[in-house]
């Protein structure tokens, strides 16, 4: 098999952000996060993440008129972001108040929002955030090579003499396209996937193909330590929505059950720690 090295990938974009506060019941100094002002790949946006359900509970009836006051209020920290920056609008403004300026390092927007709710909001509604378009989303080649060159740099720095098996790749039919594997020697066979919380279909389609290509790499160089490594939210993951959790754990079954129907090791892993621990020993 011959050898191919993995395309260099760039960090994530940083992402400027502010929470947005709120204080129902003025001079209390009890407040709410009901949305974020932020900057994401230069393009500045607004977001209330705010669950209906509160406000109805807060207000009955007059809760759409709360709803319409914050949305311009919200349009009013568009605006000031827009004509400055999301450092400069730091300021109350229609009863919002600004919180400190935060940079982070996100993927997609739908990304950002979940950080945001899970660092200052119990009240935001995850499962709104879940339904936002796909597109959104980072495309599964972007999360698997990113999780594939985290694991690669772990296991290098740990045992340096296995940096020469990564990305290599080679034919599995006669006279067919070359195929790069994540990890590849004598010993081992290994491919890198990731099942995206937001993009499970995606992530399932992408692990069946990869068990078809170590099925097959397994067969054509007689290694039987093969073995696919994906990396997948945890259950009790604090990010995930109802609807996601249930669907990663019917998904998860599934990929399960396909690498069993051809006898194909599978690890579910939550952490990159975990994967390299899995390469270094497999590798031996």
């Amino acid at each position: 098999m011959q050898t191919n090295n993995f395309k260099p990938i760039t960090a994530p974009p940083r992402c400027a952000w502010r929470p947005l506060y709120w204080e129902p019941v003025a001079g209390t100094g009890e407040r709410l996060m009901v949305g974020l002002v932020h900057d994401f790949g230069g393009e500045t946006s607004t977001a209330r993440i705010i669950r209906d359900d509160v406000l109805d509970a807060l207000y009955g009836k007059a809760a759409d008129g709360v709803r319409k006051l914050l949305e311009q209020a919200f349009q009013m920290y568009l605006a000031a972001a827009d004509a400055s920056s999301v450092g400069d609008v730091g300021v109350s403004m229609m009863g919002l108040h600004a919180g400190e300026l935060r940079e982070t390092e996100v993927s997609s927007v739908t990304e950002l929002l979940h950080v945001a709710a899970l660092l200052y909001s119990s009240l935001a509604n995850l499962d709104k955030m879940d339904e936002l378009d796909e597109a959104d989303a980072p495309q599964q080649e972007d999360v698997n090579r990113r999780f594939s060159t985290e694991v690669r740099s772990g296991v290098i720095a740990i045992r340096p003499d296995l940096s020469a098996n990564f990305g290599k790749g080679g034919r599995l039919v006669q006279g067919g396209q070359m195929v790069k594997f994540g990890y590849f020697s004598a010993n081992a066979v290994l491919h890198f996937t990731v099942l995206n919380a937001v993009r499970q279909a995606a992530g399932v389609r992408d692990a069946r193909a990869r068990l078809f290509e170590l099925q097959r790499a397994r067969d054509v160089a007689g290694i039987s330590n093969a073995a696919l490594i994906a990396a997948v939210p945890r259950d009790d993951d604090p990010t995930l929505g109802p609807k996601q959790r249930e669907q990663l754990k019917q998904n998860r079954a599934e990929i399960e059950s396909e690498a069993d129907a051809v006898n194909m090791r599978w690890f579910a892993v939550s952490a990159v720690p975990e994967a390299i621990d899995h390469v270094i020993a497999m590798a031996d």
